[in-house]
């Protein structure tokens, strides 16, 4: 299932529609959403928001992970089918990370290193994301700040939960 050739039109309707402007995660998730939809392609929100981030604001990237992914997945983007497919280490490793660091668990903390690193993720990216992570949960200590946040919403109410913890 392939939307290559659709994506040419879509692409030059989107640039020239976004000519000089920023193309944030949320506009290209948005994109991505129709293209997937108009060529059949069955998909989780969060699936798409993973594909919007790692083109970082490039939506030529964003429609050819699109169509390679599909292709990929037989029609259809899971969220963790495109975080195995792309190799994007799971929030859910930052957030269990971070309760270990606020419960003072070492060892846990540890033992989660471990498991991450033995799945092939580089430690700079670690420390990255995981910097991503304490900024997002700062972001969530103020109401007017969470929309600065370009994250799916699923992901800004764990956020904001965790951001609660004391």
């Amino acid at each position: 299932m392939s939307c290559e050739s659709d994506n040419k039109f879509n692409l030059t309707m989107w640039q020239g529609a976004t000519f000089g402007l920023a193309i944030t995660v949320k506009d290209a998730k948005e994109h991505l959403a129709e293209v997937a939809q108009s060529q059949g392609i069955q998909f989780e929100d969060d699936a798409l928001h993973i594909i919007a981030q790692k083109a970082d604001g490039g939506m030529r990237d964003a429609l050819s992970m699109l169509d390679r992914l599909s292709s990929f997945s037989g029609g259809t983007l899971t969220y963790a089918s495109v975080l195995d497919n792309l190799n994007v280490l799971d929030y859910d490793y930052y957030f269990k990370l971070t309760d270990f660091l606020l419960q003072e668990n070492v060892s846990g903390s540890m033992q989660l290193l471990d498991q991450i690193l033995k799945k092939g993720f580089e430690g700079d990216d670690l420390i990255l994301g995981l910097c991503e992570h304490f900024r997002n949960l700062l972001f969530c200590k103020d109401i007017e700040t969470i929309r600065l946040m370009e994250t799916s919403e699923n992901l800004k109410q764990k956020y904001a939960q965790q951001a609660t913890v004391q």
